[in-house]
């Protein structure tokens, strides 16, 4: 481990050039402290839940201590888990519940069963980023590597799961552990947590080898409901419950989640979405909008598909995502 402490000191000694009154990292003490707000996360999700054939019953990354209870992580290590353990800065292992997760930013938070003593690391604005910013990716210790990168982009990003971020953070070069690792700025402040590789990291298409991150700002509003009520309360997306890319230029159902809306309402795989309540439908991300448009979950649409050249009506009730997932059982 002190030799991953020694990279990161080589790391802020061969970066850090301009002055600023804030203090940066300097020192291997620094390091040490903000290191005291890195954990690990291993979970275990049982074989019926929503999302285990798509992100496996076995899952671990990184978590960031928050405050003296939470820890902050990428929802998808932990969403429908039965079991959580955390993996503390200094060796020890508690068990752990989720919290609250929120499907829109993809945050989940997480507070351990037994008491424990959390350091929480500072918590930084992501709006006042830019890409002369020197940035770290730090996961765990015994998790891999931290690495010196820089923001290269903010444009949008669509996920084929119904997920849509308006400002996430790209870095480079890539970190192979990247899920729920802090990026944090030179004064050890928290910007984003870790949640992809991305092959464009610069811009669509091109390539460059990457990660994405959740802006920390994207938490803030909603991190007193996530904790308080375990889920956003005000802006709830409506969820349909399937897969969709535009890789051919349509809107193309690529997959129908078991017992989901679409499933329901007679959605089949390769069918195209052309309309959404009369509302033409020409990409992925104006598919997501449009539906997000029309009201919360619980809204009826009316969808013109086309299917084997022919054109179809169907209508879909939304649903609140939480309740579609399995609730864990915990100790």
């Amino acid at each position: 481990m002190r030799s991953l402490i020694l990279i990161f000191i080589f790391l802020i000694s061969t970066t850090s050039i301009s002055l600023s009154e804030q203090k940066k990292i300097t020192s291997e003490e620094d390091v040490r402290r903000i290191y005291k707000s890195v954990v690990k996360i291993d979970s275990i999700v049982p074989s019926d839940a929503r999302t285990a054939n798509s992100l496996g019953t076995i899952r671990g990354g990184n978590g960031i201590v928050i405050d003296d209870k939470h820890i902050l992580t990428i929802g998808y290590i932990v969403v429908e888990a039965e079991t959580i353990t955390i993996t503390l800065p200094n060796g020890g292992v508690v068990p752990a519940e989720l919290a609250g997760y929120d499907h829109t930013t993809g945050f989940g938070i997480l507070k351990t069963i037994l008491p424990s003593k959390l350091t929480p690391l500072q918590i930084g604005n992501s709006d006042k980023l830019n890409k002369e910013d020197l940035l770290y990716v730090l996961p765990y210790l015994t998790e891999g590597a931290p690495s010196a990168v820089k923001m290269v982009s903010r444009r949008s990003f669509t996920g084929w799961w119904e997920y849509f971020l308006d400002k996430p953070i790209y870095t480079h070069p890539m970190n192979t552990s990247f899920a729920g690792s802090a990026l944090i700025n030179e004064f050890g402040e928290l910007l984003g947590i870790g949640s992809l590789y991305v092959s464009d990291a610069a811009a669509e298409g091109v390539p460059m080898p990457g990660n994405l991150f959740v802006p920390i700002n994207d938490l803030k509003p909603i991190l007193d409901d996530l904790i308080e009520n375990g889920k956003r309360t005000a802006d709830v997306k409506p969820y349909m419950g399937l897969t969709s890319n535009d890789d051919t230029g349509k809107v193309m159902v690529t997959q129908v989640n078991d017992d989901g809306p679409a499933a329901k309402a007679g959605f089949k795989e390769n069918d195209i979405i052309l309309k959404v309540n009369k509302i033409n439908i020409p990409d992925t991300e104006n598919f997501y909008k449009t539906v997000w448009s029309q009201g919360g979950p619980g809204t009826l649409l009316d969808f013109e598909i086309e299917r084997n050249n022919q054109i179809i009506s169907l209508k879909l009730t939304t649903m609140d995502r939480n309740d579609f997932f399995v609730k864990p059982k915990y100790y």
